[in-house]
């Protein structure tokens, strides 16, 4: 018996958690936290919220129920990769769980970074691509290299006598992507022949027709963007996702051919450039600052050689405590002059929250005359026909689209009956709380 538990992310994007009881033995995919609602937080730090304040909020899922019938026999928590609507609740929710946390190296970095002010209860488990590891004498984990916009992404398979049960949440078919290898098509393919009972994944850019586009593309967008852009005596600031360490690092290479100092600010920036960093995966070779005083006192610096540097730091959806925007609001002792760059190497998480701050920030930036670039960017997320390419590979007899609200699971529905599946009978739509008992 394969039972479908839908804890969190099938009404939202965000707050992630499904919970997939074989026989009896529960594993738990994801645990994170609703961004949306973490962003329009104004208190002290939100990382140290308890468990029942952050549920109040609708920060993280509601496991309550879930974790009275099947707590007990949860064998493992796997994440798939290190964004925070992932991972980002595991500091408040893992330690209500007697099970290990199974994770890739640089994801078990990040991590670790979320608990420096929490006590971790549960063992963390580093598991690389391409491996596997019994959770139980029923159940075997594999890890299969997948691309997507933070580094060491895997696609989750759970080894059942039922067949497999594929988890790709999130993921992009990358075939040439910046820091790192193209997926692992080969052994996908391969899943597929073996017998894959149960697909899950994401619909976060669903409505997006066609192929989601390579990093190298984004490069080659910079390059161009800055290969006749007069940046003489003007800053130039640039900010992107924090876990993008592959955008990172093409930003950090511009800055070096542009002559210029690159200089990354932002504590999340940091958090993730050091996970990086520990593991040898990427060294900027350059500053990195995450505290405010450091921060303060290098934007002081700018302020006076603003010719120089080359300024990469969070802020890329107007999160009103990010740098971007408190250099905007003069919080800091830098200014912006007219004629002044900004870039938004990225594009706006699609919930109200991050639309309105980030319309807020560009009218801010727009009143300084600052000159404003929107949308260098691919998004690391799959596509429409993306979605096709991976139920082609896969095969799989079930298909649950998840990570979206309703009508974005709807339309991977749809995609999926344009594929021979039949709503309600092989592709499932689920909500926040919904259960669902496969035929198998």
């Amino acid at each position: 018996m394969i039972e479908v538990w839908a804890v969190g992310g099938y009404s939202e994007i965000g707050r992630n958690m499904t919970g997939i009881n074989i026989d009896g033995e529960v594993v738990i995919l994801d645990m994170g936290l609703h961004m949306d609602k973490i962003v329009a937080y104004s208190g002290d730090d939100v990382h140290l919220l308890p468990y029942d304040k952050m549920l109040e909020m609708d920060m993280i899922a509601d496991d309550r129920e879930f974790r009275k019938e099947w707590g007990q026999k949860v064998k493992a928590i796997i994440c798939g990769h290190a964004h925070l609507d992932h991972v980002g609740a595991i500091p408040v929710m893992a330690k209500n769980y007697n099970a290990p946390i199974i994770v890739t190296p640089f994801t078990a970095e990040v991590i670790k970074g979320l608990f420096e002010k929490r006590r971790l209860r549960n063992k963390l488990i580093p598991m690389n691509a391409g491996q596997t590891r019994k959770i139980s004498d029923n159940i075997e984990l594999e890890f299969v290299h997948i691309t997507h916009s933070t580094l060491q992404t895997v696609v989750v398979v759970l080894k059942t006598k039922y067949g497999n049960i594929v988890y790709a949440n999130d993921y992009k078919l990358d075939n040439h992507p910046v820091i790192g290898k193209k997926p692992n098509y080969k052994r996908l393919k391969e899943l597929g022949k073996e017998g894959v009972v149960l697909f899950i994944c994401d619909t976060t850019r669903i409505e997006l027709e066609g192929h989601t586009y390579s990093e190298q593309v984004v490069k080659a967008m910079l390059e161009d963007l800055f290969e006749f852009q007069d940046t003489e005596g003007k800053a130039v600031f640039v900010t992107t996702f924090a876990s993008h360490i592959a955008r990172i690092s093409t930003l950090v290479s511009i800055a070096k051919k542009l002559g210029r100092t690159p200089v990354i600010l932002g504590r999340s920036m940091a958090s993730y450039v050091g996970a990086a960093e520990r593991l040898g995966l990427y060294r900027p070779k350059c500053e990195v600052l995450g505290y405010k005083k450091q921060i303060a006192k290098k934007l002081r610096e700018i302020n006076r050689n603003r010719e120089k540097y080359f300024v990469i730091l969070t802020g890329n959806q107007g999160e009103p405590d990010a740098v971007l925007s408190r250099v905007a609001n003069d919080k800091f002792d830098f200014r912006f002059n007219p004629g002044d760059i900004v870039i938004f190497s990225t594009s706006t998480i699609p919930t109200a929250t991050c639309q309105a701050n980030r319309e807020t920030l560009e009218s801010k930036l727009k009143e300084k005359k600052v000159r404003v670039f929107k949308d260098v960017h691919v998004s690391g997320h799959a596509s429409r026909e993306d979605l096709r390419d991976m139920l082609e590979m896969l095969k799989p007899k079930h298909f649950i689209p998840t990570h979206g609200g309703i009508e974005k699971i709807t339309k991977a529905a749809e995609l999926a009956v344009e594929e021979g599946y039949i709503i309600g009978r092989t592709v499932h739509i689920l909500q926040n709380g919904s259960r669902l008992i496969l035929n198998v």
